[in-house]
Parts: C-alpha cells; sequence; structure tokens
C-alpha cells in the first residue's frame, strides 16, 4: 500500500473517530449543551425518580443549536444516590440504579419563543410523539421544496431554480 493512501486512510478514521463524539461525561459537555441539558435534569428530577437522583448518561443525537433553534434529546438514568434538590448534577452520582428505566428527554425550541421540555421513561416515549412533534426541528423532516416564507406559510417551489 502506497504511503499516501495509507495517510488518507488514517486521516479519514481521525475524522470519523472525532464525528462520533458520544459525549458520556458532563463535565466534559460544551456550555451550550449543558444549559438545555440542565432543564431536563431539572425537568426529570421533578417528575420522575422517586426519592432517588437522576443523572446525566448520554446524548441521544446530535444536538442542534442556533440562536433561533435548539434541539437537545438526552438519556438520563436514575442513580443510587438519594435526591438533593439543590444539585442538578453530581459526580459521585454516576451509578445507575439497577432495574430502573432509562429516562429519555427531549429539549427544544417550539413555535414563538416557547421551549417543550419533555421527560418519559424511553419506553413510554413512543406515546408522546404528538407532543414532541412541536419540535420547530424535526430530523428526517421537511425538504427544499416545502420552506416557510418569512410570514409563516409554507411556500413551495425550489430556492434558487430559474
Amino acid at each position: 500500500m502506497s504511503v499516501v493512501l495509507k495517510l488518507l486512510l488514517l486521516g479519514s478514521v481521525v475524522v470519523l473517530q472525532g464525528s462520533t463524539q458520544q459525549w458520556n461525561n458532563y463535565a466534559d459537555l460544551p456550555e451550550e449543551y449543558r444549559t438545555h441539558i440542565d432543564k431536563a435534569l431539572d425537568e426529570a428530577n421533578k417528575k420522575l425518580g422517586g426519592p432517588f437522583h437522576i443523572g446525566y448518561e448520554s446524548l441521544r443525537t446530535s444536538p442542534t443549536i442556533t440562536p433561533t433553534d435548539w434541539q437537545v434529546h438526552v438519556r438520563l438514568m436514575v442513580t443510587e444516590c438519594k435526591k438533593d434538590r439543590t444539585k442538578r448534577h453530581r459526580d459521585e452520582c454516576a451509578q445507575r440504579k439497577p432495574n430502573t428505566p432509562w429516562i429519555d428527554c427531549l429539549v427544544c425550541k417550539k413555535k414563538g419563543e416557547e421551549e417543550l421540555i419533555d421527560c418519559a421513561k424511553l419506553a413510554d416515549v413512543k406515546n408522546r410523539k404528538d407532543i414532541r412533534e412541536q419540535c420547530l426541528y424535526r430530523r428526517g423532516g421537511g425538504s427544499l421544496l416545502a420552506q416557510k416564507s418569512g410570514n409563516n406559510e409554507t411556500t413551495f417551489g425550489c430556492i434558487g431554480c430559474v
């Protein structure tokens, strides 16, 4: 194998590793991610987990964060620590409590200035599709043929077509 081909192969492996970073450590997350994840932690700790603390486990998808739109989808876990309402994230609570369900939280921008924070047991998320579809940004939805115009009306056509 030529040297050039080996270098190209090595470079592509490095790029792939960087693009698949899992962000499994809360402390390593960028601040703009943690801002939204903290909202999910607050909501989940308020509604789920009983007497146990709920902590960050991982990102479910790559976050989308712009000044006008955001969507952060996380997986949380019930830990073995008792709840402490004064702390969102607790490094000492990194162990998942056995036989507890994963918690799925979605924080996103809705129409207007509203924000959706929806947390549920992972097994129950499929029943919350109508709630979660309120997010402005949806993966796999829409196309360039159905764009929003400035007055929030859907227009059809090809952007840049003559």
